[in-house]
């Protein structure tokens, strides 16, 4: 008897669990959200992981491009999908950050035009190299290595220590090295440049968040530019992604600008990157 009570149990439970996931892939089927070479469940968890990315990377100025590639990486999304994803999803979250920093007084054009200046023509070179297969899976994680580094271990701001004037040799090499890399992976290179303002002095924090933040715009419209009709890649699921994206990141500039510190959820994103690098290095892809 309890045999066949503990196999009823179990079978309640798997019907329970398929009638589940039927419900929400005919939700996603319905509204054609679902991604072509994802599951309907992947799909959803891709709008999740979305939302949570703009809303903690939107909080220190940054568009999240390292979060929706590591996202698009653990589940398996194509580069070509993902990267004009990315520089897409950029723009709406990093605009969003360059409009509340500057409105709270966080930005400074002196420091922020030379950097521009030597990243968008680098954005739009890189992005007209197309890396495939094992090569951009290399590329990809080494940068999200060395993103999640920066994001969870950077330099923090340092009380009491005046800033220095900008180096303009420096700040072309640094606007143009980070500007390539954004064309090349996706990545809008605001992980990078924070806390390499931070490390030189040149700003403090939030300013070094609010000048990220129109940095990443300018060289994801640049790399965008440069990928021409591939940056065109329509999937219906891309207005749901941006409409959460929107909300999270007017929800992480809110409190990004007037209230938190975020060093626990920065290290805990760095491990995510460096999953979703371990997966790259692994599996070519």
């Amino acid at each position: 008897m309890r045999g066949r009570a503990g196999d009823s149990g179990s079978h309640l439970k798997n019907e329970r669990r398929k009638s589940r996931n039927s419900f929400i892939s005919g939700c996603f089927a319905w509204l054609d959200l679902a991604v072509p070479e994802l599951s309907a469940m992947q799909s959803l968890l891709l709008v999740v992981a979305i939302a949570a990315v703009a809303f903690l990377y939107s909080s220190v100025g940054h568009g999240g491009a390292t979060g929706y590639l590591a996202a698009a990486a653990l589940l398996g999304l194509s580069p070509g999908v993902a990267r004009p994803g990315a520089l897409w999803m950029n723009c709406f979250v990093a605009g969003i950050a360059v409009w509340r920093f500057q409105r709270a007084g966080f930005f400074d054009s002196k420091i922020f035009w030379p950097l521009a200046a030597a990243s968008i023509p680098c954005a739009w070179l890189g992005s007209r190299l197309h890396l495939e297969g094992g090569s951009h899976a290399l590329v990809l994680a080494l940068a999200l290595i060395a993103a999640g580094w920066f994001l969870g271990w950077g330099r923090r701001e340092q009380a009491d220590v005046p800033t220095r004037p900008v180096a303009l040799p420096l700040a072309l090499l640094v606007g143009g090295g980070l500007g390539f890399l954004a064309g090349l992976t996706g990545i809008g290179g605001g992980v990078f440049l924070t806390p390499l303002l931070i490390f030189l002095h040149w700003t403090p924090a939030k300013v070094a968040g609010g000048i990220s933040a129109l940095f990443i715009v300018v060289n994801s419209m640049a790399g965008l530019a440069g990928l021409g009709r591939a940056a065109l890649v329509w999937q219906p699921v891309f207005v749901a992604a941006v409409l959460v994206g929107i909300a999270g990141a007017l929800l992480g500039t809110h409190f990004g600008v007037t209230r938190w510190r975020t060093d626990i959820f920065r290290r805990s994103l760095a491990v995510v990157l460096w999953i979703a690098a371990g997966k790259l290095i692994l599996t070519g892809k």
